[in-house]
Parts: structure tokens; sequence; C-alpha cells
């Protein structure tokens, strides 16, 4: 959408990167929040935070993730035994690596990933498909975690804080966003390139791109009013949330 200024933040949060170059992360109170970067050029984030309930993750990144995670933790006084909730956006594999070191805490995914989260079924998108089937992921058995799946927008309480869990299928079939104290982690909802800014997610690595954009355009008017202050996506690509930003990415 030509004129729009709807461009990527620069860096304003402590960071710690696992094999890659610096992205634009949002804003945070140093010592109560990090990020961890991994992946390498495709960077994926992870997003930690203390809460009166523990520390809280948000997606767990790819390659390099575990160690990524450590120096996150490190930056908010903590280790991964302090871990107590992980909200994963969907359930490919480069969101979800540093699972094992942290498979004490409890995992909110929406129900329809549970399937794909444990390896029980494939998912629809080519490129993850394929991929998976070239060189398996690493992923949880059933007993191995505790998982708490919901099947529709749900508001978690975790210590004086909420997470709103907003579903937007199409990307994968139980693709979700969360709303964390001001921030909207978008997974991959949302994708960004420079040749085209923030968009909808992409041909290739979703399992119907229709869907995706249908009920992307429908959570913006399930949004608290005023209550989001920067956009994020899962590959670290963030912005100040605002009506330029919304009519960016619902461009045709």
């Amino acid at each position: 959408m030509t004129g729009l200024a709807v461009r990527p933040l620069t860096l304003v949060l402590p960071l710690v990167v696992a094999g890659c170059g610096p992205r634009p992360v949002p804003l945070a109170p140093r010592g109560t929040a990090a990020i961890a970067l991994s992946g390498g050029m495709n960077t994926s984030m992870t997003y930690v935070a203390r809460t009166a309930d523990g520390v809280l993750a948000i997606d767990l990144g790819w390659w390099g993730s575990a160690d990524g995670l450590r120096l996150a933790l490190r930056q908010i006084g903590a280790t991964p035994a302090d871990v107590r909730h992980v909200f994963l956006t969907h359930s490919h594999r480069d969101h979800i690596g540093a699972w094992p070191i942290v498979e004490h805490a409890r995992f909110h995914l929406a129900a329809q990933e549970r399937s794909l989260f444990h390896g029980e079924a494939a998912h629809g998108g080519w490129i993850p498909r394929w991929a998976d089937r070239l060189v398996p992921p690493d992923l949880p058995g059933p007993a191995q975690v505790e998982l708490q799946a919901f099947s529709r927008d749900t508001t978690f309480i975790i210590g004086s804080d909420t997470v709103y869990a907003y579903l937007v299928a199409g990307h994968t079939p139980g693709s979700a966003v969360y709303l964390f104290r001001g921030i909207l982690f978008l997974g991959d909802a949302v994708t960004w390139s420079r040749a085209g800014g923030f968009r909808p997610a992409k041909r290739g690595f979703t399992d119907d791109r229709r869907a995706a954009v249908a009920n992307l355009a429908g959570l913006w008017p399930r949004l608290p009013a005023g209550g989001v202050r920067y956009a994020c996506t899962a590959h670290a690509r963030c912005a100040a949330f605002s009506p330029e930003f919304v009519a960016h990415v619902s461009a045709p």
C-alpha cells in the first residue's frame, strides 16, 4: 500500500542473539522482559517475561533456541526452571525448538494444533510438510508436556497479568495470536518483507491462505480498544499498532 509509514521498530529491548543478526523488537521495561532470536537469517523470536506466577514465554524459536533462551532468561534473572507458562502461536518447527528445556512448564496451544505438535498429523503448507518429511523435527510426545489446549478466544490470568488468546486459523489449523502487556504477538498470521512490508501469512508455508486472510481481518474488531501498543511477527518484525498498520496489512 503506497505511502503508509508502517516501518519496523528499532531495538529497544534487551536482545539476545543465537546465531543471527539483530532484528527489531518491542518496548518493555529492562529486567522484566527479554528476547531470544534463533534460526539464522530466517530469525525466529522468543519473548520471555517475569510475572507473579513465574516466567512466561511466547514461542520457542528454532535451531540455536535453547542457548538463546537461556541467555534471554539470564537477562531477567531467571533460568529455564523458572518458566511456568509457554504460549505457542502455532506448531511449525521454527517456533517450538526449545521445548525440551522447558518441558516442565504448562504449554498453551490451540486444540487444532495438538496432533501437529505431537507429530501425529502432517502440516498442510507444502514447504513445512516436505521439510518435516526430509528432516523430521524433534517433537514432544503426548506424555512429555502438560498441554492446556483452547478451542476459542480465551483469556488467561497469569499472576497479576492477563494473556488474551485469539484464534486466526489459516496459516495452520490452530494459529493463534496473543496480546500481553500491550504487545500483540502475531505468530506467522502476519509476515514482513522488504518488498511488501507487513502482509498476511505467506503462501507455501500456509495451509489455507484465503482463510488466513479472512480470519486475520476478523481479528482486528475483537481486540480491546486502546489495548494494543505494538504488533510483532514471530520473526521479530515489530511496528507501532495503529489504524495505518491494520490498513497496510489488510490492503489487497
